[in-house]
């Protein structure tokens, strides 16, 4: 829902990705993976998202560092409550629809 309100480009499916498993930490391969990218697109993006402190490094599994969303980024909170929002509305939506039914 959310990349349908703020555009679905590389960079949001990222951050929609991050807020669905937030609290979690993903490779950058995990990230490709499930946002549906090549890893020279998350190449691309990716030191643009960490700049801005969207993303945040947590902890390395040998050699591999994870990562996670910043949830302290005001544009991160932001996006967070948007989704929120679309969900509960969402949610309305479907128990009036229920509601008819009944």
């Amino acid at each position: 829902m959310l990349l349908d309100v703020i555009g679905d480009t590389v960079e949001n499916r990222i951050i929609d990705f991050l807020i669905e498993g937030r609290g979690l930490d993903y490779t950058k391969m995990d990230i490709a993976e499930n946002c549906g990218i090549s890893r020279p697109t998350l190449y691309k993006v990716f030191p643009k998202l960490v700049k801005q402190s969207i993303i945040k490094p947590t902890r390395m599994i040998g050699r591999v560092q994870l990562y996670t969303l910043n949830t302290e980024n005001e544009k991160v909170k932001a996006l967070m409550k948007l989704e929120e929002f679309l969900l509960k509305k969402s949610f309305e939506i479907m128990e009036k629809k229920v509601k008819i039914k009944a």
